[in-house]
């Protein structure tokens, strides 16, 4: 295994490190190469959708993994932007040591000529470096996650833990690798980018900043209101999780706080609830609180503002388990904004700033159940406060760029002919 890993990373290298002929600066052409079920992947779909907006021609590159199959019921992401759907098969790469190197793939990067690759997460950079000095085209590295500081599941404590050392020092290398020989690199918060840059990027640009800031287009999809729909008294409060579920969403914490705020209703909206659902409920009953936590299946990525418009608040939180936890700055605080929504949010660093620094929201103690009820409970019993939130949203959206920060991904492609 450790063989076949050398030779294969040899391949690469020979790849990454030899000369690479001009890109055709004329080209329109974008190839964004992602592992991910695009059907829930809304960063992956706002960067495709604002190159095309620009002019640019888009072809996604994946492994089909959506359930069910892309290829058999469609996407369509608008004009402008095409798919290549690898076989299911394709994706093991990312499962297995070193979890970089995708030769299905690969073999597909290199049967393009685009003007650049657009590299979605390190699941995908080094076969894009080397696709990119294969073919002469420019490569975009766009960490959604900081990979060699996140979190590995560990089947003999069935939990999550900090990457071990040795898979660490791998996705270190293959960072360094990117932010040294990538055109541009692309990450999601400014915390995330300091660390980067501190890494070394030798003579390239800064790390670039585009925040998972949805667009404010409300979708002509309408949904009832969750009041109506789940039968709710006018004095109960709906605090909506919107996103993923599973063990590392923290989401049991907010599931006790109810004790604490008997007023509140847990809604959770989200994928992977046939699987992680039983045992949410299961800790609800034995709480004594099973009858105020709602389960809902996911929306699509373009409805998530319009349906979550009639909550009272919404909820996210992570573990502390790894720097890329800690800075985390998701889609989803934007999305409660764009719904018009107060947030309660872990008190980590970029959260904080977006939340409490703007006064559109309240942090709390994600390990502390009567810490996200105390502030459940401030905003049910403060509607004042509540109000001043939701007023505040409007004017912190327009201030932080809402509107105009996927703009900010054709001016980084625009410039690439500089380089």
């Amino acid at each position: 295994m450790i063989l076949t890993e050398l030779n294969e990373a040899l391949r690469y290298r020979r790849a990454l490190f030899g000369g690479r002929r001009q890109p055709d600066r004329d080209c329109r052409d974008i190839v964004m190469l992602v592992v991910s079920n695009l059907r829930i992947d809304p960063r992956v779909e706002r960067a495709a959708r604002a190159a095309a907006g620009a002019g640019y021609r888009v072809k996604v590159i994946c492994p089909d993994i959506a359930d069910p199959r892309l290829a058999a019921v469609g996407i369509d992401w608008g004009p402008g932007v095409s798919f290549r759907h690898l076989p299911f098969e394709s994706s093991a790469f990312v499962m297995a040591r070193p979890w970089l190197f995708g030769t299905v793939m690969h073999q597909a990067a290199c049967e393009e000529r685009p003007f650049a690759f657009h590299c979605h997460d390190l699941t995908t950079a080094l076969i894009g470096l080397s696709a990119a000095y294969r073919v002469g085209a420019y490569c975009v590295c766009d960490f959604h996650e900081w990979y060699s500081e996140n979190v590995s599941w560990n089947s003999a404590t069935e939990q999550w833990l900090a990457h071990p050392k040795w898979k660490r020092t791998w996705f270190r290398l293959a960072e360094r690798i990117a932010l040294a020989r990538a055109d541009e690199v692309i990450t999601v918060c400014d915390s995330i980018a300091r660390e980067l840059d501190a890494m070394g990027r030798r003579k390239r640009r800064p790390v670039e900043v585009i925040r998972n800031i949805p667009s404010l287009a409300r979708s002509d999809t309408t949904y009832a209101p969750l009041r109506q729909t789940l039968g709710l008294a006018q004095d109960q409060f709906i605090v909506l999780w919107q996103g993923g579920t599973g063990p590392s969403r923290m989401i049991e914490p907010i599931i006790e706080a109810l004790r604490y705020a008997p007023r509140a209703v847990l809604v959770i909206r989200g994928p992977s609830l046939d699987l992680f659902g039983d045992g949410y409920m299961t800790l609800a009953r034995r709480l004594g609180v099973a009858s105020r936590v709602v389960m809902l299946p996911p929306v699509p990525s373009r409805d998530v503002v319009a349906a979550a418009e009639s909550a009272d608040a919404g909820v996210w939180t992570l573990p502390n388990l790894s720097k890329n936890f800690y800075y985390a700055l998701p889609n989803k605080i934007f999305e409660y904004m764009a719904a018009g929504l107060p947030v309660l949010a872990a008190d980590y660093p970029e959260a904080r700033k977006m939340v409490l620094a703007n006064g559109v929201g309240l942090c709390f103690d994600p390990y502390d159940p009567r810490s996200i009820a105390a502030q459940i409970t401030r905003l049910v019993e403060q509607p004042q406060l509540r109000a001043s939130m939701k007023a505040a949203i409007p004017r912190v959206l327009e201030t932080i760029g809402a509107a105009s920060e996927w703009l900010k991904l054709p001016r980084i492609y625009g410039r690439l002919g500089t380089h």
